[in-house]
């Protein structure tokens, strides 16, 4: 990927707490925080930035399941990725605010959170993500999901839209337009969630904040 810089601000900037503490107060009244604008203008131009310099050959067919486990399923999910490595400054501006709201949730909410990985996401037209959890109970370590979306002036008419449900009882749920600047976080275990098929190109970035589960020799998370 091409190496490119923005005039980025001041770090200072990047730990700004009111946008963590505004998330932290939703996950501890609901368990899952949608914030339109959640995400700082210029984290957000930085992500548009790196992702506009993708080439399709970046970008690589998603799967389920993680390990030996992982297989193409085109009729649960059919996006492409491209996993954030941190290779890039606009990257690793990206990993480095998360990084910040880790250690606020941490301090706040003590959940034990370890690490972060993440991937831009790119939905094609009638491109879509089936109902899902991110991780079952008792066996999975990704405590929180991390979406946040690239997109200008998106409609609803363009379909595209997270729609979070309550439980897997619910079948109406909570939809989140994929805004430029939008963010939701959301408990990985409890909430089962889908992207509706999308009507036109649709950019995001999603993310897990894990715990550590290593043990002796097995390494968590498996590459």
């Amino acid at each position: 990927m091409e190496r490119f810089s923005l005039d980025l601000p001041s770090p200072l900037y990047v730990f700004d707490e009111n946008y963590f503490s505004n998330i932290v107060s939703d996950l501890q009244e609901k368990g899952f925080s949608i914030r339109p604008l959640g995400v700082p203008e210029f984290v957000i131009d930085a992500l548009v930035a790196c992702q506009d310099t993708l080439s399709k050959q970046a970008y690589r067919r998603a799967g389920i399941g993680r390990a030996q486990q992982f297989q193409h399923h085109e009729k649960v999910r059919s996006d492409e990725i491209c996993w954030i490595d941190g290779t890039s400054s606009e990257g690793q501006l990206w990993l480095e605010w998360c990084e910040a709201l880790r250690l606020y949730i941490n301090r706040h909410l003590f959940m034990g959170l370890f690490s972060f990985e993440s991937h831009f996401a790119c939905y094609g037209p009638g491109n879509f993500y089936k109902r899902h959890l991110d991780a079952f109970k008792g066996q999975s370590n990704r405590m929180l999901s991390v979406v946040t979306y690239l997109n200008d002036d998106w409609q609803a008419t363009e379909g595209g839209e997270l729609v979070l449900y309550a439980s897997e009882q619910d079948d109406i749920g909570e939809r989140v337009l994929p805004e430029k600047g939008t963010i939701a976080i959301f408990l990985s275990e409890v909430f089962p969630h889908e992207v509706l098929t999308a009507k036109r190109e649709r950019h995001s970035v999603a993310g897990w904040f894990r715990l550590n589960t290593s043990i002796n020799e097995n390494i968590d998370p498996p590459k």
